[in-house]
C-alpha cells in the first residue's frame, strides 16, 4: 500500500508540472456516471494537451450480498459514499486515459442474523441454542482513504463538440476488512467470546474480495 501511495504522488506531481505546458481549448466540464460506485457527479478541467484533473462524488445507496462463515449465512447491506480526486493522463492526446488518485469514502457494511428459535446456530464451529444467543450483529470496516488506478475514455477538451461519452474501468484499493461481531445474549455464555473471534476471522476471509473493489462506470460529460 505505501508503494502505491508513493507512485500516485509521483504521478500527480508529474502531471501538475507537465500538464501546464500547453493551453486548453475549454475551461471546465461537468458530467455524470453510473456504475459500481453508484451514481456519480464530477467536474473535470484540462491541464494542457495530455492531462486533466477531476473531482467527483458518488452515492451507492444500497447493495445486498451474502457470505457464509462456517454454517451461518450473513446477509450484508452496504452503503457507500465517495469523494474522488483524480489525475487523468491522455498519453496520445486523445480520449483514452490512464487515471490515478485517491478515493475518500464513508461506508456502512452491516449484517444482522436472527437465528431460527428451533435450530442451533453455528458460531466459530460451535453450535449454540438460539435462545441464549439472541441476534448476531456484524460490521465490516475498510480504509476510509483508498488509492485508485484505472483506465477509461473521455473525449472532452480533445475532440470537437460539447457532449462526450465517458467510461471507466479500475480498482479501488480498499484494504482488508476489519470485522466486529457481537451477540445480543442476555446472560454470559461460556466460550462464546472465543467463538465470536473465530467467526470474525472467517468473515474477514470471506469479505476479503472487497479489498480490491472493482470500479466500472459509463456516463457523459458536458464542456463549456
Amino acid at each position: 500500500m505505501p508503494r502505491i501511495l508513493r507512485s500516485l504522488k509521483v504521478l500527480i506531481v508529474s502531471g501538475l508540472l507537465l500538464g501546464l505546458a500547453a493551453p486548453a481549448s475549454a475551461e471546465v466540464g461537468v458530467g455524470g456516471q453510473i456504475g459500481t460506485l453508484g451514481l456519480q457527479g464530477f467536474v473535470v478541467a484540462p491541464m494542457g494537451k495530455y492531462f486533466s484533473a477531476r473531482v467527483g462524488v458518488g452515492v451507492l445507496p444500497s447493495w445486498d450480498f451474502n457470505v457464509n462463515a462456517y454454517d451461518t449465512t450473513y446477509d450484508f447491506n452496504m452503503h457507500l459514499y465517495t469523494l474522488g480526486a483524480m489525475l487523468d493522463w491522455h498519453p496520445a492526446g486523445s480520449g483514452f486515459r490512464i487515471s490515478g488518485g485517491l478515493i475518500f469514502n464513508n461506508h456502512e457494511v452491516k449484517s444482522t442474523v436472527t437465528p431460527d428459535p428451533d435450530m442451533p446456530i453455528d458460531i466459530g464451529g460451535v453450535e449454540y441454542p438460539a435462545s441464549v444467543i439472541g441476534k448476531l450483529d456484524a460490521k465490516a470496516d475498510f480504509n476510509p482513504v483508498a488509492p485508485y488506478i484505472g483506465i477509461g475514455y473521455n473525449g472532452a477538451f480533445r475532440q470537437n463538440g460539447n457532449l462526450f461519452f465517458t467510461m471507466e474501468l479500475g480498482i479501488m484499493f480498499w484494504g482488508s476488512p476489519d470485522v466486529s461481531l457481537s451477540a445480543n445474549n442476555s446472560q454470559p455464555v461460556p466460550g462464546l467470546q472465543e467463538a465470536l473471534a473465530r467467526e470474525e476471522a472467517r468473515l474477514e476471509e470471506e469479505l476479503d474480495f472487497l479489498q480490491y473493489y472493482p470500479v466500472a462506470a459509463i456516463g457523459i460529460t458536458w464542456t463549456f
